[in-house]
């Protein structure tokens, strides 16, 4: 650990098997279990979890696997589940160009997924968390990874033994508003203040913090959310009023003892207050980003310049199918605010980048170099939105001209283990051989996006391409009131009907596609074996003996109304992600799960708060597919056109249908959501209840 420093007179410390020895002034530290720890302090606890429940998980860990130990104490959809198994947590740290020689800091560690994932990209990571049973923890996890280039320390974020002018990045997730807590010798901002500057220090002259925090002015907690305090409001009103709640509160203090002052100290701010506070530290720059859902599980980052953005993506999660009401007051609500100037205010989460230095790093330089219609004058001001999904490798960053707004490109990020790189590649490989018979088709209706650049970083790849020209049919379709002009709808859906359909016959003229997996054809393990699997083979369309003798197509293979750009006066679409590109489906699949992702409900179920998300999704599949509305109407028939189109019987619609629904409940993880729902329906064909 050559950037060890003497906490006490600041010399190169020397570390050996047992302790850290400062030669200078003779200052020592024990190593004990080969951290050295240099916070030690037996009745300090803090955390998300109790004491006890913590050393538990950590012997867990120790006796088997640290994943089984995480899965088998919290819930999946649980916050610690992704804040400790999801290397997504880090999914900014592709974007800040580290290189293999970097060196990067992450300080309050916690459990160590941060530190796991930055392991990825820099070449040295140091990991420093004050509580022993969370670095241990991270100690373990990285044993059973077999990642050996970060370094432990057990060490207080209020006295940090490492030398200035280490590090590449530090990254503070989580832990600058709990600080006044952990410092009591001033006033909060004074030494909140106090310790960025001592972290700016920390960093190369072109180095970059990373600090996610939450908003003083939330929305969330405008409507009772609990704050850092414990208890609510504490960070709406005076500092001063918020101490004074926080003597007269019965409430224990959230995550840690309240000082005995009693006084309100997890200090946040607004966007506007970060960026003071950060220039007074004397960084150099600031970008701040909307981390949602949340600066823990950063999956979607939308940049502060572009508050059109902003509020394209507020509106965009608003109407995302979900067990409440599509129509309803609060969603009125919210709509109102997707469109008041006050929005990017009151966004709960932030993930701020501050930097040393206005120097562009490779990956910025790359990117304004390699950015097409730009013109002569390359130097205009670029900004970029990222997008992932939990435990996903695979971002997404679209990339704007903040001048204008308007989108310049978008870059496809994998952080470069094998498994995924190969499917990168295998994506790449049919986006390319898609281009070659759309170029080669002589109606020119379907395009896909075109390749520009890539760029290695590391074991890091970015591929840039050309941003979707048209409109992503998911913003119309999914609108309030879009299913309310059935004309308007007939005339969207018959067009984008049609361009599916010649893309199906373009995608038969490729040669060299690898076929779904022969398992995806068989029934999921859930039902196999039951009495419905019997009900089920006999109505299938690939029966027992599987797809011989069938008539099977190469065929997109996720072509979800997100996936599917749309321009209404011509009728063209432009069509993307590429990954699952496969011969080997069944007739009509790419049709039907188009349909089916439109999430379509009647008027009436619009207004209805369904039990769960897979109640609201069953429900869908059968107004789409099942029922005699007027929308349901317009799916048969375009269904029994693509038939005549495509040489289909439509007799087989039925048994089609149903080998659509095998196929995409392999698609999902097993517990998921969207996997019972597939599941559900197939048992409700099978026990002839649909």
């Amino acid at each position: 650990m050559s950037l060890l420093r003497c906490l006490k007179c600041g010399a190169k410390v020397d570390c050996g098997s047992e302790r850290c020895v400062c030669p200078q002034c003779g200052q020592e530290w024990p190593v004990v279990g080969g951290i050295p720890r240099f916070f030690q302090f037996p009745t300090y606890y803090w955390g998300e979890v109790g004491r006890e429940e913590a050393r538990d998980l950590l012997e867990s860990a120790r006796r088997g696997s640290w994943v089984e130990a995480v899965k088998a104490r919290f819930p999946e959809q649980d916050n610690m589940t992704y804040g400790m198994l999801d290397l997504q947590r880090a999914s900014w740290a592709p974007m800040l160009g580290l290189g293999e020689d970097s060196v990067a800091l992450d300080i309050g560690s916690g459990y160590g997924a941060i530190t796991q994932s930055l392991s990825r990209f820099a070449g040295e990571v140091y990991s420093v968390e004050a509580i022993p049973d969370r670095i241990e923890f991270t100690q373990e996890r990285l044993r059973q990874e077999g990642i050996s280039n970060v370094r432990l320390l057990q060490a207080s974020a209020a006295q940090l033994p490492l030398a200035e002018g280490s590090f590449d990045l530090v990254v503070l997730n989580g832990v600058l508003e709990w600080f006044g807590e952990w410092d009591l010798s001033g006033d909060t901002r004074s030494v909140q203040l106090g310790f960025l500057r001592a972290v700016r220090r920390l960093l190369k002259s072109e180095g970059a913090l990373v600090l996610g925090i939450e908003n003083r002015f939330g929305y969330g907690l405008f409507l009772g959310s609990r704050d850092h305090s414990g208890i609510a409001y504490t960070s709406l009103v005076p500092r001063k009023v918020a101490s004074v709640m926080l003597r007269h509160s019965s409430q224990t203090h959230h995550r840690t003892q309240l000082n005995a002052k009693k006084e309100y100290r997890t200090f946040t701010y607004t966007e506007r207050g970060y960026r003071k506070l950060l220039s007074e530290a004397g960084f150099a720059s600031v970008a701040c980003y909307w981390a949602d859902p949340g600066y823990n599980r950063p999956y979607h980052l939308v940049p502060f310049t572009m508050p059109q953005w902003i509020r394209e993506h507020f509106t965009l999660r608003l109407d995302q199918p979900g067990r409440q009401p599509r129509r309803s007051w609060r969603r009125r609500l919210k709509r109102w605010l997707a469109g008041a100037p006050l929005l990017p205010y009151v966004m709960p989460d932030f993930l701020l980048i501050a930097k040393n230095s206005n120097r562009s790093t490779q990956l910025e330089r790359w990117m304004a170099e390699q950015l097409p219609g730009r013109g002569a004058d390359r130097s205009g001001p670029i900004t970029w939105a990222l997008r992932t999904m939990p435990y996903r490798s695979k971002s997404i960053v679209r990339v704007g001209d903040r001048s204008s707004g308007r989108d310049l490109a978008y870059i496809k990020i994998n952080p470069g283990d094998k498994t995924s790189e190969a499917k990168f590649e295998a994506e790449l490989a049919n986006r390319a051989k898609v281009q070659l018979a759309l170029d080669a088709s002589s109606n020119g209706l379907v395009t896909v996006p075109r390749p520009y650049s890539s760029l290695r970083l590391g074991g890091t790849s970015y591929r840039l391409e050309s941003p979707a020209r048209y409109t992503q049919f998911s913003k119309l379709v999914r609108l309030p009131d879009y299913f309310t002009d059935l004309r308007r709808v007939r005339t969207d859906f018959l067009a984008l009907i049609e361009g599916i359909v010649t893309l199906t016959e373009d995608l038969q003229k490729i040669d060299g596609i690898a076929a779904i997996a022969a398992s995806w054809r068989a029934l999921p393990k859930e039902i196999e074996g039951r009495p419905e699997s019997c009900a089920l083979s006999k109505i299938r369309y690939f029966r027992d003996e599987g797809p011989a003798g069938h008539r099977t197509l190469i065929q997109h293979g996720d072509l979800s109304v997100e996936n599917l750009f749309f321009q209404r006066e011509t009728g063209q679409i432009e069509v993307i992600d590429w990954a699952d590109l496969a011969s080997g489906f069944p007739p009509l699949y790419d049709i039907f799960h188009f349909l089916y992702s439109a999430s379509y409900l009647t008027p009436s179920e619009g207004r209805t708060t369904f039990p769960s998300e897979l109640e609201r999704w069953i429900a869908s599949f059968k107004s789409t597919f099942l029922a005699k509305n007027g929308f349901a109407i317009i799916v048969s028939q375009l269904i029994h056109d693509a038939c005549e189109r495509l040489k289909i019987d439509p007799k087989l619609i039925p048994s089609l249908l149903i080998e659509f629904l095998i196929i995409r409940s392999h698609y999902y993880k097993e517990g998921s959501v969207q996997r019972n729902v597939h599941i559900q329906l197939l048992e409700m064909y099978a026990e002839g209840t649909i």
